[in-house]
């Protein structure tokens, strides 16, 4: 019985809630990363969210590489999970220089694979911004106010 009844829980709070909260204390490193580089704090936080399985993935519980990046042997190591956090936000910024700002066309070069990595990230970034890991204040997120007056 006990196990239905956490099972059901889970299912309620969002299947991974438990272990969201990994990612969800990174949100200061994410903040500095994005905006030292001059990119998204949603989507950072979306590509490691998709990329680790919420931070339960071997490498990032092994490898600290939260944002399955790959070296040449394979996936990197990283001394900390900030440092990988630290590492996503400089590739980004490359990718920006070269034009390449939409999630499809990072997703061109960051997954390389027919996947739906895109898709996957672009839900997550939908998911961030309604709350769904928690409060996002911290990333300074533009609100339908705000959006409303920069448009006239």
């Amino acid at each position: 019985m006990r196990r239905i009844l956490t099972a059901a829980l889970v299912v309620l709070l969002g299947g991974m809630a438990a272990w969201a909260d990994a990612v969800s204390e990174l949100r200061p490193a994410i903040q500095d990363a994005a905006r030292q580089n001059g990119v998204d704090p949603v989507l950072m936080e979306a590509i490691i969210r998709h990329e680790s399985a919420n931070a339960t993935s071997r490498a990032a519980r092994t490898k600290n590489n939260l944002a399955g990046i790959m070296g040449r042997r394979g996936q990197r190591v990283y001394a900390s999970k900030e440092e990988c956090v630290r590492h996503l936000g400089s590739i980004l910024a490359r990718y920006k220089a070269r034009g390449r700002v939409t999630v499809a066309q990072i997703g061109r070069i960051y997954c390389q694979t027919r996947s739906p990595w895109a898709a996957n990230v672009r839900l997550f970034m939908q998911r961030i911004r309604a709350g769904r890991w928690g409060d996002v204040s911290i990333y300074n997120l533009p609100t339908e106010a705000t959006k409303k007056q920069q448009a006239s």
